[in-house]
């Protein structure tokens, strides 16, 4: 399945195709529009994109959409039905889909970056090679009358006093496994819009959200010590509304990316959950970068302290290294095993040294493995190598041979078709471009890092 979200005059990126894989890298020059970039990616996965399926006048009086409203409430009026949409039926819907986020672009990205926006061209493509399956679903419910005049529903083959109702839920069934359902309530014009309007909000989550886990889309921003040790400041001492546009507190915003992250920050660790690949990588980080444990505080401070390996008392997060308060949020995550959609994370090496950047990077090939998908902004070439070295172990003739000797199981290794690399090179002072890199035998060849190496050697070696 190929899935692509085609973006065009969005800051400085004048255009890009990128296809959605589970692991995507964005490299290149600084200040070029890759942090702009996976913001707006972010914001698929979250509340703000019912938005870009907002029906508004226009598209309610086009006659595509009268043609998909009739379809669906066609299929709704048979009994049952378990169908397969067909081509003609999923590029209609697709084009509908497109002319919504057409008119909703610009608001959608004015509520991701918290201020007023404007973005050239949005667009969603898809091939349906996958199966898409409209079910509609019908179910006899026995209503008992009691005594007091009210009823309980029920299935039930004894006979009572009452009636039996049937309900219509409508499925819409994707990637072969993933399903959702609505009730079927009604046929007013105002059910019939929320039909389409699921039906489109499936669509949209079938080409830009390719994770197989339930949860939330995670966003780990640049500065992440920053944050870490300010946190109880900043959300002590202002609201969520205080972030927002049009407020009167603060002069500049944080993005809806950021506001979530620092939500994110305040609660984890009240409920733990139950993924225990997640609290194997929190072991695992333990032993490799933090060499000791975060703990969090059960106080109504909700602090951070750090616990050395193989000492007894903690201390307060100001005094640990910058290691540990940059990858505190990634460690608590999995320690606590978040319920993760997909993980956003900009800059994983920040202030690493070289094989502890392996050791993240690990950390997250192993979730893309977990079926995380993994979107990440970087400048390190030795995460970039670590991938490389990766894809090339899966391919090699040796690749028992080389697991063995250099301690690699296959939650470490990728294919090629799971990632995808673009590179960002700056056009002057107002746009940049972006090219999508292809795997050689090397693996991928990041112009940007190399170039800057060969110009740093001529010079060593005229000196």
């Amino acid at each position: 399945m190929r899935r692509r979200v085609i973006i065009e005059n969005f800051g400085k990126i004048e255009h890009v195709e990128l296809e959605m894989k589970p692991m995507m890298m964005f490299v290149g020059d600084n200040n070029s529009g890759k942090s702009y970039l996976m913001n707006l990616l972010w914001g698929f996965s979250s509340e703000s994109s019912a938005l870009l399926t907002h029906l508004t006048e226009n598209i309610l009086s086009s006659d595509l959409y009268k043609e998909c409203e009739q379809y669906l409430i066609g299929k709704i009026a048979e009994a049952e039905i378990e169908e397969i949409l067909s081509a003609e039926w999923f590029e209609k819907f697709l084009k509908l889909l497109n002319l919504c986020v057409e008119q909703n672009k610009d608001r959608f990205v004015s509520e991701i970056f918290n201020k007023e926006m404007h973005i050239g061209k949005l667009k969603l493509d898809m091939e349906d090679e996958e199966k898409i399956e409209i079910i509609v679903e019908s179910t006899s419910i026995f209503c008992e009358v009691t005594n007091r005049g009210r009823t309980n529903r029920g299935r039930t083959n004894r006979e009572k006093q009452g009636y039996v109702i049937t309900e219509k839920t409508m499925w819409i069934r994707l990637f072969k496994y993933y399903q959702m359902g609505m009730q079927i309530e009604g046929k007013d014009a105002l059910q019939r819009r929320k039909y389409v309007k699921f039906v489109l909000n499936m669509l949209l989550k079938y080409c830009t959200d390719i994770s197989v886990q339930e949860g939330d889309p995670v966003f780990l921003p640049s500065s992440r010590t920053g944050f870490v040790l300010s946190k109880n400041l900043i959300i002590n001492h202002m609201y969520e509304n205080s972030f927002n546009r049009g407020s009167d507190l603060v002069p500049s915003y944080f993005t809806k990316p950021v506001i979530s992250f620092l939500k994110l920050l305040n609660s984890v660790g009240e409920i733990e959950g139950k993924n225990q690949e997640l609290c194997k990588l929190a072991e695992f980080i333990e032993r490799s970068v933090l060499h000791g444990q975060v703990e969090r505080q059960d106080t109504t401070a909700r602090a951070f302290l750090y616990k050395p390996e193989n000492i007894d008392d903690s201390i307060q997060m100001y005094l640990a290294s910058a290691v540990v308060t940059e990858i505190t949020p990634l460690y608590l995550l999995c320690k606590y095993q978040h319920m993760i959609s997909q993980m956003f994370i900009e800059e994983p090496e920040m202030c690493l040294h070289p094989q502890l950047q392996t050791a993240v990077a690990k950390v997250l090939v192993r979730m893309c493995n977990m079926g995380i998908p993994v979107i990440m902004t970087t400048h390190s070439d030795i995460i970039i190598q670590h991938i490389n070295n990766m894809l090339r172990v899966n391919n090699s003739d040796k690749k028992q041979e080389l697991m063995e000797k250099f301690q690699i199981e296959e939650q470490d290794l990728l294919k090629e078709d799971q990632v995808g690399v673009y590179q960002f090179t700056c056009r002057g002072e107002e746009s940049s471009g972006i090219e999508e890199l292809r795997a050689g035998t090397m693996g991928f060849e990041t112009t940007t890092f190399s170039n800057a190496f060969e110009e740093m050697l001529e010079l060593t070696y005229d000196i």
